[in-house]
């Protein structure tokens, strides 16, 4: 599955250089880190830390606006440390290809406020303890649909630092009984991201 990952990947890049190169599109490479929890597991916190990293096209409609559109490979989950009152090691690994689509608003002083939605499929979830994987009591869905937003820093004409937010619009599992309770219909994924963006 990686090395599909990486082929598709870098089809994709090969692909948007042309496009960029006949000016139609600007096109860039990222790669960062996302710090995450799953809402409704119990464990809260961001304890969890993961890579994420991808490519991206985008245009201008005008002078101050812009889309953009991006595949990322993405790790999610959450996870619990060790305490004195709970020994006990957990950890949820999740691992996404998605496609954010997004709208950028260029502000004064270098600064870009963006915001989107993210489809993404998951093709790749474990559980672990502190001694090996343990079976998945509550599948995760294949598909995961959020709402994302940030605010990017330009560094230079070409590098971005993009601090952003996202949140699983549905439920990515349900509770571990099952159980609903209002607008409270399952776990959700919930991850700060920290991404450097570089445009060819």
């Amino acid at each position: 599955m990686r090395r599909i990952l990486f082929v598709v990947m870098l089809f994709v890049v090969v692909s948007l250089t042309k496009l960029t190169q006949a000016q139609i599109f600007n096109a860039g490479i990222s790669a960062g880190i996302n710090i995450s929890q799953i809402e409704g597991d119990g464990f809260a916190g961001y304890n969890k830390a993961g890579p994420a990293f991808g490519v991206f096209v985008n245009t201008f409609f005008s002078e101050k606006l812009a889309g953009q559109m991006e595949i990322n490979y993405s790790a999610k989950g959450s996870q619990r440390q060790p305490s004195l009152e709970n020994p006990e090691y957990y950890r949820i690994d999740l691992r996404y290809v998605e496609i954010p689509i997004l709208a950028r608003y260029f502000l004064p002083s270098g600064f870009v406020a963006e915001g989107g939605l993210s489809g993404g499929y998951l093709f790749k979830s474990a559980e672990r303890d502190e001694v090996s994987e343990i079976p998945v009591t509550q599948p995760f869905r294949k598909t995961e649909f959020a709402f994302v937003g940030g605010i990017a820093w330009l560094v230079t004409g070409n590098i971005s630092l993009n601090p952003r937010f996202s949140y699983s619009i549905i439920p990515v599992r349900k509770h571990a009984g099952g159980g609903t309770y209002r607008l409270n219909r399952g776990q959700n994924n919930n991850v700060i991201s920290f991404i450097f963006q570089y445009r060819f």
